[in-house]
């Protein structure tokens, strides 16, 4: 694991471009208004290392970027059921977690958000990071 690696990840991210199409991208996938990527390594030895990780992830952005919001992800799962279009990476983080922890990246106009995706069981728990300039729906 290269937490400084990842932490220049999220620096390049909160400077470059935005997609103007959904899909992938040389980080992990973007799309107008928003870029994410996956942190870490591809495999986790146990998957607590993964949780591990995030909350020491969680410790360089609180230093940098003061102490983050946490939102949970329940809501928005509730009015995509209902049939309100959500957009992503909303829809996304949906999917993949519980809860996110976001920060406003001083001097970007953009927020970082942090997700461990662990919503299936039989899939090892991923950390994911968001960059968007939009608002949460």
């Amino acid at each position: 694991m290269d937490m400084v690696k990842d932490l220049t990840l999220v620096d390049l991210l909160c400077t470059r471009e935005f997609p103007a199409e959904h899909g992938s991208t040389d980080e992990g996938a973007g799309g107008p208004g928003y870029l994410m990527a996956r942190l870490g390594p591809g495999e986790w030895p146990q998957p607590e290392d993964c949780y591990a990780y995030e909350t020491a992830m969680t410790g360089q952005l609180t230093m940098r970027w003061g102490t983050p919001s946490r939102s949970g992800t329940v809501t928005l799962g509730e009015r995509i059921a209902e049939g309100e279009d959500i957009s992503e990476p909303w829809t996304t983080l949906n999917a993949l977690a519980h809860d996110v922890r976001t920060w406003e990246a001083t001097g970007t106009g953009r927020t970082v958000m942090l997700a461990v995706a662990d919503r299936e069981a039989e899939h090892e728990p991923q950390l994911f990071v968001v960059v968007t300039d939009l608002d949460w729906p």
